[in-house]
């Protein structure tokens, strides 16, 4: 980067209602409009309980990170806090699968514009494949093109869309829920005098159907400010404050739309027998939920409201994917600032001042993943899990930082800390969890494919590896690693037994992670090679318990519910120790304390 280039720096242009409204925004898109019928399907009226508990987990994450957003009040600052205290290789394993769950969200918000618009434009979606059409593709990445186009132009016009986006999120599910309330309401549904009654698949599927359904997906949104916090004018004082209140007022919101659906359900209209969750949210109001149920009631001012819900579905959709179109961008332009892929990637646009060559190739990567699209729930659920897994650094960073940088100014400070900050870790391993074996072993996989990117940028030089060892380590790496993978979806292990084939798949991925990291601390002795051992003992841990504990394929899990829950939470809180522990004063953490924070 040339010393002219240099000297181009982000606007500071947004306040506290920007980061209020930036958060918010990011909590209600696609999820207001799925995630309440695909939660009572899964838990009854009991999911109202998923809707509180799951609201008072990310109150354990949102203060730690709050912290973080004050200590380091960076754009893409998400891809970047774990560096400051665990090094490069750490912080960069965790900010590339933070980055594949928000580029997949980008995904996520276009279908559901296409799936929800397909009711008046059925040639936009195949209902007999559940994938794009043709046609529904090319809209949808014309939605994320335009989407690019107004990020481009810079935050300062973003700010105000914004702002027009999340009034009408406030109004519409508003609305929905006072108009379903007032005109068509049991509230014996709500309370669960049913048949099967409040929980009629128990109270586990509380939990376990916490990522599945989208209550985790619709509160993820709360870190949107934080992703935009160099570019405030007092980001210290406005980006925590702002998240908090927005993540307070969306768990108000998203428990009376769970309420107002529930009690609001013509079972007749419907076509479904009375109390039989699972078969409605599997009927035909799967693909517009509250816009079939407002319909059903056959009240002329909900059938008007069903009209506004199908406009609202493009709506609220379009300005979530709006503000994840930013922040892909910013994750890719903060991964660039901190030396993990070229600089080139960070550029600023000079007349937009705007991230314009990663916000270019995370709206490309973005239009990518449409191509192969599964159905809405599913790659929601990847993207979640995905998003999940990066904020487990959030605990362990902040409480480093108190141990290795404990003078750093702190504009916000979390009460009882030594509490918030465990907890945070431990909500965040729980939710991936309980998402199940399946996407557990996806994520690590991902995780694991992602890592020898880092070698091929330019922190090669700082482990010693030339081009070439660089390259050869690359692809024998990917080699190994991608035919373990391959062979574990082909069943290529299937001749040993569930147990014999799952010992020996994790073993061997085991093995390529430690192996690697063994091999570069001979070659170089770096600490962050050190620092970040953490990471395999975590996927190894996680991987084993989630295969025979009660989420997993065994028809007779080896830890049973709740037990497999209790060992989840003990060996993350055992990991947290040790993350902690590996942690040290890093080059950037010392610049930091010697000169303060850096101007972007």
């Amino acid at each position: 980067m040339g010393s002219s280039q240099s000297q181009v720096r982000l606007r500071r242009a947004l306040t506290m209602t920007d980061y209020f409204m930036l958060s918010f925004t990011g909590m209600v898109g696609s999820g207001w409009l799925f995630a309440a019928l695909g939660a009572s399907g899964a838990m009854g009226p009991a999911s109202l309980l998923s809707w509180v508990i799951a609201g008072i987990f990310f109150i354990f994450m949102i203060f730690p990170f709050a912290e973080l957003g004050g200590l380091f009040p960076f754009s893409g600052s998400l891809a970047r806090y774990n560096h400051y205290s665990h090094g490069t290789i750490s912080n960069y394993l965790l900010a590339w699968a933070y980055t594949l769950g928000a580029i997949t969200t980008v995904s996520v918000e276009a279908v559901a514009i296409i799936e929800y618009a397909s009711y008046y434009v059925p040639q936009f979606w195949n209902s007999t494949l559940g994938v794009l059409t043709p046609l529904g593709l090319a809209v949808a990445a014309a939605l994320i093109l335009l989407f690019f186009a107004i990020q481009l132009i810079g935050v300062n016009i973003f700010g105000w869309f914004n702002r027009i986006i999340t009034a009408w999120k406030i109004l519409i599910p508003g609305l929905t829920i006072i108009l379903l309330i007032a005109l068509y309401f049991h509230p014996n549904y709500v309370i669960g005098k049913l048949p099967g009654g409040f929980a009629p698949y128990g109270y586990s599927a509380v939990f376990a159907g916490m990522i599945t359904t989208g209550i985790v997906w619709a509160y993820e949104g709360f870190r949107q400010g934080l992703e935009y916090a160099g570019e405030g004018k007092n980001p210290q004082r406005d980006v925590p404050l702002g998240s908090i209140l927005a993540l307070i007022a969306a768990i108000i919101l998203y428990i009376l739309l769970e309420v107002a659906f529930i009690g609001a359900v013509n079972w007749q209209a419907a076509g479904v027998k009375i109390g039989d969750w699972q078969a409605l949210a599997s009927s035909s109001w799967q693909a517009h939920p509250f816009a079939s149920e407002a319909m059903a009631t056959g009240i002329p001012i909900l059938m008007g409201l069903a009209v506004l819900l199908l406009i609202d579905a493009a709506v609220s959709p379009a300005g979530t994917l709006a503000v994840y179109v930013g922040t892909s961008g910013r994750n890719v332009y903060g991964m660039s600032r901190v030396g993990y892929i070229p600089e080139f990637f960070s550029r600023i646009h000079r007349k937009f001042q705007t991230p314009w060559v990663a916000l270019t190739v995370a709206t490309v990567i973005g239009i990518a993943f449409m191509a192969p699209f599964p159905t809405w729930y599913a790659i929601m659920s990847y993207s979640t899990v995905m998003t999940v897994y990066g904020y487990l650094q959030v605990g362990i960073t902040n409480h480093a930082l108190r141990k290795i940088a404990p003078d750093l100014r702190r504009p916000f400070n979390p009460p009882a800390w030594y509490i918030f900050y465990p907890l945070s870790f431990i909500v965040a391993s729980l939710l991936i969890y309980w998402s199940g074996w399946s996407y557990v072993n996806a994520i690590i996989a991902g995780v694991v494919l992602g890592f020898p990117l880092l070698l091929l940028g330019p922190y090669r030089s700082e482990l010693k590896l030339t081009r070439i060892s660089s390259v050869v380590f690359a692809v024998v790496y990917w080699i190994v690693s991608s035919l373990l993978i391959t062979g574990w979806y082909l069943n290529w292990f299937a001749s040993l037994g569930m147990i014999g084939s799952f010992v020996t798949y994790w073993t061997l991925i085991t093995l390529v992670q430690v192996i690697s990291l063994l091999y570069l601390w001979f070659r170089s002795k770096h600490p962050d090679i050190r620092a970040a051992f953490w990471v395999p003992i975590y996927n190894v841990l996680l991987g084993i318990i989630s295969y025979i504990g009660s989420l997993g394929p065994l028809s007779t899990p080896l830890v049973p519910y709740p037990w497999d829950y209790v060992a989840a939470a003990i060996l993350s809180l055992i990991v947290y120790f040790i993350a902690i522990n590996l942690a040290y004063e890093t080059k950037d953490l010392k610049q930091i304390k010697e000169k303060g924070l850096p101007i972007e």
